[in-house]
């Protein structure tokens, strides 16, 4: 009988490990199962950010190369300015000679005037003469 009892601890410890190595099998799945759910939250957690970063560099580039056009084109605007600038420079003599010109017209329309009115004044004089 001792020999049984020996046999029933022997066979109950070996249940016991048994059932033991059991719960820790179970406990290293139930461990690599939510080490798995940790590992694709994180990895869910910062693919938004990351896809965040992402579109942030490509509207930095595509706002670069709206300031590389907008520079290029300011570029274009200060040639521009500065070729009408000659041009007006090299029209200036041009102006002042006009102005001279226009003072010369005026001259000229106030000699026609006085011109007109001595020769009205003087075929006035010419009926008189001829037809009195």
């Amino acid at each position: 009988s001792k020999e049984g009892g020996e046999s029933e601890a022997a066979r109950a410890a070996e249940t016991s490990k048994s059932e033991r190595d059991e719960a820790v099998a179970e406990a290293l799945s139930t461990a690599r199962d939510l080490f798995s759910s940790i590992a694709a939250a994180v990895s869910g957690e910062f693919r938004i950010p990351a896809l965040e970063y992402k579109l942030l560099g490509k509207m930095n580039k595509v706002a670069s190369e709206k300031y590389n056009h907008m520079a290029d084109f300011t570029s274009g605007l200060a040639v521009f300015v500065e070729s009408l600038r000659e041009k007006e420079a090299s029209l200036g003599p041009l102006a002042s000679q006009i102005e001279g010109l226009e003072a010369q017209l005026d001259e000229l329309e106030a000699l026609v005037l006085q011109l007109d009115e001595y020769s009205k004044r003087l075929e006035n004089r010419v009926k008189k003469y001829v037809f009195s």
